[in-house]
């Protein structure tokens, strides 16, 4: 699978910025489920307290954002990055429209400007398979996030058993990310508790892991 550059991702998700999230509330319409509730499922693996640091990468028009609120409270800080400005152009008008305090920096997923283990908890949803370095992408968050901080990666992938279906191979053939495997390979060795599941009809993965110590990382 070929994978896009930074610069495609910005004028492909920047065409499709205003249309998104009525795609998405569409897509789970014809698959079956709440796009609501299958975000808020993700967002419970995060184990999120009051106070708590959360870096959503790839934060698109903030769907995600209200429900990260909720759960770190006035005292959290929620901070999200994207590579398409117009994305975040969408992202700060939710936030002004439902009073989400959250910080919005325009960055690539490989390359962030944040202090090493400042996170307690990274959410990278629906923005993962088509970065052009998956590998350093894992590594900034895994060097953002505190130790023992959760991480939650999901993205497009069917199960390999719907694969096996007459309607899993029909919606393969229409969405080629619908081929994508979880990428367990580019974790590294010494994340702890690694899951995958499959969730959103089974379309998309999802795999939550807790980020080790640093003597971990360096073993």
């Amino acid at each position: 699978m070929k994978y896009e550059s930074a610069r495609r991702q910005r004028t492909t998700y920047g065409r499709w910025a205003r249309l998104y999230d009525f795609s998405t509330a569409l897509a789970g319409r014809i698959y079956g489920f709440s796009d609501v509730e299958e975000r808020r499922k993700a967002i419970e693996l995060l184990a999120l307290a009051a106070g708590h640091r959360v870096l959503e990468v790839g934060v698109g028009t903030g769907a995600n954002l209200a429900l990260l609120a909720q759960r770190v409270g006035d005292s959290g800080t929620i901070v999200g990055v994207d590579v398409t400005p117009a994305m975040l152009h969408i992202c700060a008008q939710r936030c002004a429209r439902e009073g989400i305090a959250a910080l919005l920096i325009e960055g690539d997923a490989a390359h962030r400007p944040f202090q090493e283990r400042s996170f307690d908890a990274v959410l990278i949803f629906g923005a993962f398979n088509g970065l052009d370095d998956r590998e350093r992408a894992l590594a900034e968050t895994m060097r953002a996030a505190k130790s023992n901080a959760k991480i939650v990666i999901t993205d497009e992938g069917m199960s390999e058993r719907k694969r096996k279906t007459f309607l899993g191979r029909l919606f393969v053939r229409q969405d080629h990310w619908l081929k994508a495997r979880p990428p367990l390979e580019l974790l590294p060795a010494s994340v702890r508790d690694a899951k995958v599941t499959h969730f959103r009809a089974e379309n998309w993965y999802l795999i939550d892991c807790t980020n080790p110590s640093p003597s971990a990382r360096s073993d």
